[in-house]
Order: C-alpha cells, then sequence, then structure tokens
C-alpha cells in the first residue's frame, strides 16, 4: 500500500512574491546577524555593555543573551530612520518591479553609506583606503564598512576605558583600606563588588550609560 508524498507549493499569482523576491528575503534574513554586526550600532553597544558587566565584576549575570536583546532593541531604535529609508527607496520599488536587484543592492547601500560616513573617523578611513588603494574622499562601500568597523570598535574600547576608571578606582581603594587594617585573608572583590553595584545604582548607570551611548552616534 503506497501513501502519497506531501507537496509543498507556493502561490506565484497576482499580489504574491516571486522567486527572485523569496530568495533576496532569505539571503536578507540568513546574513542579518553579520550585517547588523557590520553596518550598525550593535556592534558598539554590545562592546561596552561587555566593558560594564566587566569593570563592575559580574562575570555571569546578567546573562550575555540580556545584553544582546537590549542592544538589538537600541539599535533598532538608533537605526529606525535609516532602515524606513532603506524600505522606502529601496525595497518598495524593487518589489513593485521598478529596480532590478543591483539597482536594489546600490538604493539599499545609500541610506546605509551616508550614515556610517557621519560615524566613521578620518584616521580609520585613511587607514582602509591606503589598504584597498581607493580615495579616502570617496571610498567605496566596501572601504567604508571596513573603516567603520574599526572606528566603532575605536570608540567602544575608549566608551570602556571610562567606564573601568571609577570601579578601578573603587577597587584600589578597598583593598589599600583592608591591606591597612590587617584584613588578608578578606579578597578586595568581596567588599568591593556589592559597592560598586551600589555606586552604578545610585549613579543611575543603565540610564547613564544608554544615553550616552545613544548620543555618541551623530
Amino acid at each position: 500500500m503506497s501513501t502519497a508524498s506531501p507537496l509543498i507549493s507556493i502561490n506565484l499569482g497576482s499580489g504574491g512574491i516571486s522567486i527572485v523576491q523569496l530568495i533576496v528575503l532569505l539571503t536578507v534574513f540568513t546574513l542579518a546577524p553579520s550585517l547588523l554586526m557590520f553596518f550598525t550600532s550593535f556592534l558598539r553597544i554590545l562592546v561596552v555593555f561587555g566593558f560594564m558587566r566587566s569593570a563592575i565584576g559580574l562575570q555571569q549575570f546578567p546573562p550575555a543573551q540580556v545584553f544582546t536583546a537590549l542592544a538589538l532593541i537600541l539599535t533598532f531604535m538608533i537605526m529606525g530612520p535609516v532602515f524606513s529609508q532603506v524600505y522606502q527607496e529601496a525595497w518598495v520599488p524593487y518589489s513593485q518591479g521598478q529596480l532590478n536587484f543591483q539597482q536594489f543592492v546600490n538604493a539599499a547601500q545609500k541610506p546605509v553609506a551616508g550614515w556610517m560616513l557621519k560615524q566613521v573617523k578620518p584616521e580609520e578611513l585613511q587607514t582602509m583606503s591606503a589598504i584597498s588603494g581607493t580615495d579616502p574622499k570617496n571610498p567605496n562601500f566596501t572601504t567604508l564598512a571596513s573603516a567603520f568597523m574599526l572606528s566603532e570598535l575605536k570608540t567602544a574600547f575608549t566608551m570602556g576605558l571610562l567606564l573601568y576608571l571609577p570601579f578601578i578606582a573603587l577597587d584600589v581603594v578597598i583593598a589599600s583600606v583592608l591591606m591597612s587594617l590587617g584584613m588578608f585573608m578578606i579578597p578586595p572583590a568581596m567588599i568591593s563588588l556589592p559597592l560598586k553595584i551600589l555606586l552604578f545604582v545610585a549613579a543611575n548607570g543603565w540610564d547613564t550609560v544608554i544615553m550616552g551611548l545613544v548620543r555618541s552616534f551623530h
């Protein structure tokens, strides 16, 4: 006795989605994590959050998934106007058949490239332009993207260092006090950790860090 195998069909009638558009969508969804890391504010936010957790001394809590989710939310808030411009100027005309695939890619790159150009530092753009052999005044998208990532890492490390300094000072003070009292058997982290959390909460640290991150983007 034979059984019929299940069939999967896609309706490509009027108002449906074409095979090419479906492939584009699947490709975008597949590359979405990399696109978020390369071309948006996600990298800077996530690196600064990592520095913040390390500076306070919280190795396991909050979980990394919490920081990733918060970084995604902030990224979509910061990049909202850019995403909207890409949708209106690239996807809508492409879905209506007004643009071919190459024109769609070029139209989608323009708003993202304009935003990245505002964030990138001249030093990083000059470095990547020298490596790629392009004009830094008119860089191609690949050169701009690489310069943007390097610039984001530099900015994130600078902000992370500024976050570290007050907590390092507190660690030094606690260690000095314990040594002066002869309490060599008590780990300084046991005393400094709750004090650092208290300092962070009292200084409204979450709002300060998040607002500083948002305002750091031009």
